[in-house]
């Protein structure tokens, strides 16, 4: 019986759990190095948009230990929510993280676009900055939840609750957008076209492809 192989999941695999133990530590040196980097990620997520970061300095350090933090958490749970069975592989994660990369590139291509052709540089530069913070959020939300998933079970009961918490990220996005860009009835095809080109089809194509390579 000792020689029967565990079947590879998220429990019976090592790694799972020490690369959340890996990113809980950039959390921690983000939080740091910049210390007001949570509460005004969640002020931000939590209330009306407005200026709050004004013109101090990012520690490059804490910046990249956040970035990694993000990239890390968003990886996971795109992995933990598509996952049913078989391999669970970290080879599988850190292709994951290149298809998470490929959509932050995308995105950042359209938004460069878009601030183009619709003259919505100054707009989109303080923007930005706001979302960014609305994901760091997110993923710190998001945390607790992948840590019950590796070490307790990846349960249905779990993923729509990942779900649930994905579907109230969209609704906050698409508040922000219409407080940031709102200027009349005549902006709201705008704001529809930059939440459909820049959230939806960009989302909805990385889990498909997260999908497809599980």
């Amino acid at each position: 019986m000792d020689n029967i192989p565990l079947i590879s999941s998220p429990l019976s695999e090592a790694w799972p759990s020490w690369l959340m133990l890996c990113l809980l530590l950039c959390l921690v040196v983000a939080s740091v190095q910049q210390p007001d980097t949570i509460r005004m990620s969640f002020r931000t997520t939590f209330s009306r948009m407005e200026r709050i970061y004004g013109d101090s300095a990012v520690n490059i350090w804490g910046a990249i230990a956040l970035v990694v933090f993000r990239l890390g958490v968003i990886a996971m749970t795109l992995y933990l929510a598509c996952y049913e069975q078989g391999h669970f592989s970290i080879l599988t994660y850190f292709l994951i993280i290149l298809i998470v990369l490929a959509f932050v590139a995308l995105k950042s291509v359209i938004v460069w676009l878009l601030s183009y052709v619709f003259e919505l540089k100054g707009n989109t530069n303080f923007y930005m900055p706001q979302y960014s913070s609305i994901w760091t959020a997110f993923c710190i939300v998001l945390y607790p939840f992948l840590l019950i998933m590796i070490n307790i079970g990846n349960t249905a009961v779990m993923r729509w609750m990942l779900l649930a918490v994905a579907i109230l990220f969209c609704i906050d996005v698409i508040v922000k957008l219409v407080q940031h860009y709102y200027s009349g009835l005549n902006s709201l095809p705008y704001i529809a076209l930059y939440a459909l080109t820049l959230e939806i089809i960009p989302m909805t194509a990385m889990v498909i492809g997260v999908q497809r390579l599980i």
